[in-house]
This record gives structure tokens, C-alpha cells and sequence, in this order.
């Protein structure tokens, strides 16, 4: 009769057991055998639990998933307090030998790993940072919940950019021309300015640039918000709160995983200042840079060195030249803003244009049709509020709070330029 798994208790709960019998399940990390007695070490997702028998299949191997039902004793080990002598075993499913990379001793490079992620996640290390990840997600869906923002879903496919350029993936869609959304950003602008006025969402997107840098993804998730009579300062001010937010959740529900990765996170600190001001602050650093363009990762870095790494530098009033057209223009600047954190640009975001006049002439500007944004700019003749938001690259705060070299470590299955699969 097989083992009932209806009835099995987890790794932390065979720690808290007084004693008796117990069922448990899980995939096999490790196996040793020292003559009359075999140890198994059982994984699941609670931890680990060490199983004692005298017999075991000959062909058993590392990552089999098996059950067992044995009695709960007190064991000599400081690392398991607690262990399960085994009166059954039952193998559910037989790992094939040896595994294609290296699940618990990190040699097998990313490319290799990524190749093999649903074996990767395995590795406590790789789980840590999809848990944080997780955290992030929940918390910044809580903070602007209590802030009585709506959570709002925009659509994946797209007749028309949303940010100009034609960095956009084609889609096949019946007999009409569409993409995949580069951005939810017409879409969510068109919400926040009815009397809905604040939401949020968290979305894919997915942008066809030919970059492959360690800070670059084709497919990414964005944590973004809209806001309705709202201007650039009071949007900064909700994302350096929910930034600091964030990182607090992290640092109280993730200890263990933070332990796991050996990472130690404290609340950054902030700093505002205008793009003159980085400007005039990279160039007293010896950089050669001119007003008007963009800071790119040397001057990011730079301006971390300067301010601190562990600080959200705010970067307001950029040229209007940078800033995509839905930003309003104030003369040469703008009402757009930067986010850098720990030398990286988290988000950018900012005041957006709600007069259709004023819309139609940046759209022509940008060299872009305004006919190829008509239902986008209706939605603004009919009594549209000012309004303000941004958006948070997701892989991209990971990144920062799991402190990864590389974003493709904080995307569960990453798409690049080369990786289309698994």
C-alpha cells in the first residue's frame, strides 16, 4: 500500500514533534552510508531532516524524490535534532545520474545553470533570492494597497509603441499589425486620470533592444504606479517611501534567506538633486560630460561614490530632450526624474502631459504620427487631471537588494538576446 501523502508533516515540523510516527516526502540531497546504518538527508520545502534506515534500494540517487514513514527520535546531531527512523521507503520518482550541474557547491557557470533552471532552483542560494523576490512583490503590493491605490492589469499586445522607437517584438494577431508591450504606460495614464485616479500593477514587458549587458533583459516584470493630481515631487516621495518599505519587509520576513545568501541589508538613505546638480557634481569628478546627456552606468556608478551606495538618488527636472513625450516639458527641462540605487537606475517616471494640444506637438517632436496614438490621446480631451508615476524594474530591485552581479541571477527563466529556452 503506498504512503499516504495526505498525512506527511515538513522538515520543520519533524523538528517540533515530541515523537511517534511521521510521514514525510522530499528529494534526497544526500546519502551516506556507514556501514549497518544509511543516512539520508531529505529536502523539502520547509528544510532538511535526516532520515536513519538499514536498508536502502541499490540504485537510489541525489534528487530522487521519495516518502518515507518511520518513528520520530531525538538524534545525537547538533545540525538534527530530530530524526525519522525509517520503517518504510517508498521512491516516487528516480533521479537519473549524475545531475548536468552542481546544485550545492556553486562551480557550474550561469549559462550552464540557466540552461538547467528547474534543477538550479533547487540550490538553497538560487530559491533565497525568488523568495525575496516574492517579498518584494508582496510588500509593494501592500504599501500602496493601505495608500488606496487599485491594482489594475494592462495588456500584453499593442498596435502602436508606447514609448516611441521601434524596439518593439512583432506579433502575429489575425490580419492586423501588433506588438508586445514595451510599456503599460498609455494604458495606466488613461485609468489614473478618472475619478479611479490611483493604481498600480506589476506586468511584463518586453522591449527588443539588441543590448546584452548584465543589467539588461528583453522580457522583464515593472512595478508601476499612476497618479491623479499629482506632480513630479509627490511621486518621488511615494517611491522613496515604498522603496524603504520594501527593503524593511525584506529584512523582517526574510532573514533566513538573507542569511542564505550571506547578504546584510539596512534602509538606504536618500538624496534629491537636480540633473544640473549631477551634472556640475560628475564633472567636479573629472567626467567629461555635457548637459543634455544621459548619465549611463559610468556617471550611475559615479554618482554612488559620491552620495553613497546604499542611497536612492533622486535626479529631477531632466532635459526634455531625454525624457520620452508623455513627459511634461518645462522650457528646455522637464517634470521627469531618475531614480539611481546602489550605481544602477532603478526607475524613472514623472509628470506626465495631459493636454492633448501640448501631447500632439511632443509626439510630432519625438518624430513620431499622432494618428498612430488617437485612442491615447482622446482619452484626454474629455476632462483629464494632471498626473504623475513610474515604474520599478522588478529583476532590477532584486538585484540590488540580493546584491547579484548579473540580472539574469534575479529572473526565474531570463530572456535575452541569445536565450529563448528553457
Amino acid at each position: 500500500m503506498a504512503i499516504n501523502l495526505s498525512k506527511r508533516i515538513s522538515s520543520a515540523e519533524l523538528l517540533k514533534s515530541s515523537g511517534g510516527d511521521a510521514i514525510l516526502a522530499g528529494w534526497i540531497q544526500d546519502i551516506r552510508d556507514i556501514g549497518k546504518i544509511k543516512f539520508i538527508i531529505l529536502r523539502d520545502k520547509e528544510g532538511l531532516a535526516q532520515l536513519v534506515t538499514k536498508t536502502l534500494p541499490s540504485n537510489l540517487t541525489r534528487e530522487s524524490v521519495i516518502a518515507v514513514i518511520g518513528k520520530v527520535k531525538d538524534s545525537k546531531s547538533p545540525k538534527y535534532p530530530k530524526e525519522l527512523v525509517v520503517s518504510k521507503l517508498e521512491v516516487l520518482n528516480l533521479a537519473k545520474a549524475p545531475l548536468p550541474i552542481d546544485l550545492f557547491e556553486d562551480t557550474s557557470d550561469l549559462s550552464k545553470r540557466l540552461d538547467w533552471r528547474f534543477l538550479d532552483v533547487r540550490n538553497l542560494k538560487v530559491r533565497a533570492i525568488f523568495e525575496i523576490q516574492s517579498e518584494i512583490c508582496r510588500a509593494f503590493r501592500e504599501f500602496f494597497i493601505k495608500q488606496n491605490f487599485m491594482e489594475m492589469f494592462p495588456p500584453g499586445i499593442i498596435a502602436a509603441a508606447s514609448e516611441g522607437g521601434t524596439d518593439l517584438f512583432p506579433a502575429k494577431y489575425f490580419e492586423k499589425e501588433a506588438f508586445l508591450a514595451q510599456s503599460p504606460q498609455l494604458y495606466k495614464q488613461m485609468i489614473a486620470t478618472t475619478p479611479i485616479e490611483k493604481v498600480f500593477m506589476i506586468t511584463p514587458v518586453w522591449r527588443a533592444e539588441k543590448h546584452n549587458t548584465f543589467r539588461h533583459l528583453n522580457e522583464a516584470r515593472q512595478m508601476d504606479i499612476e497618479v491623479a493630481f499629482a506632480d513630479q515631487k509627490q511621486i518621488v516621495e511615494l517611491l522613496d517611501s515604498s522603496v524603504k518599505f520594501i527593503v524593511k519587509s525584506v529584512m523582517k520576513n526574510c532573514e533566513k534567506q538573507l542569511a542564505t545568501l550571506k547578504r546584510t541589508i539596512t534602509i538606504p538613505k536618500s538624496k534629491w538633486l537636480t540633473y544640473d546638480k549631477a551634472i556640475k557634481s560628475l564633472r567636479s569628478e573629472g567626467m567629461k560630460i555635457k548637459w543634455g546627456d544621459d548619465l549611463g552606468s559610468a556617471g550611475e556608478k559615479k554618482l554612488a561614490e559620491i552620495y553613497g551606495k546604499n542611497t536612492l538618488i533622486h535626479i529631477t527636472s531632466w532635459p526634455a530632450s531625454e525624457k520620452p513625450f508623455y513627459i511634461w516639458p518645462s522650457g528646455k527641462h522637464s517634470e521627469g526624474f531618475d531614480t539611481d540605487w546602489s550605481g544602477i537606475e532603478l526607475t524613472s517616471g514623472g509628470q506626465r502631459v495631459h493636454d492633448p494640444k501640448v501631447l500632439e506637438k511632443q509626439i510630432k517632436d519625438k518624430g513620431l504620427n499622432p494618428k498612430d496614438f488617437k485612442f491615447y490621446i482622446d482619452s484626454f480631451r474629455y476632462g483629464a487631471p494632471p498626473h504623475s508615476g513610474w515604474s520599478i524594474g522588478l529583476e532590477r530591485i532584486t538585484m540590488i537588494i540580493c546584491g547579484l552581479d548579473n540580472i539574469r541571477e534575479a529572473c526565474l527563466f531570463p530572456r535575452d538576446r541569445d536565450r529563448l529556452t528553457p
